[in-house]
């Protein structure tokens, strides 16, 4: 027979990995997916330097795919190519600078 502390030990650590993997699942990954979209986004000036450097390295992702664009705009004498090439490199530009650091104005602080 099994004594109380042992069952309560085995719930436990039953719990303790459920609540690690909480945020693994459905509709918690949803909520994670969404800080990183707004972090990508619109920035973050508390953003430790790994979520900065992850922003970089998107940011030159869509940048070097708006370069291959212009690349086939310009083979291809397309001007909905050259467009979508904008496009790609304003997006990667945009997330590129979100992963530098920015001023806390007073603004940003009430917020």
């Amino acid at each position: 027979m099994k004594s109380e502390t042992e069952i309560s030990d085995h719930e436990s650590v039953i719990e303790e990995i459920e609540a690690k993997q909480k945020n693994t699942v459905w509709p918690d990954t949803l909520r994670n997916s969404r800080s990183v979209d707004a972090f990508l986004w619109k920035g973050d000036p508390g953003a430790p330097l790994v979520q900065r450097m992850g922003a970089w390295i998107f940011g030159l992702f869509f940048i070097l795919a708006g370069l291959g664009w212009v690349d086939v705009a310009y083979e291809k004498e397309s001007i909905v190519f050259g467009v979508l090439s904008i496009g790609w490199f304003l997006v990667g530009a945009k997330i590129f600078l979100n992963g530098f650091r920015k001023r806390t104005t007073q603004k940003n602080k009430e917020k």
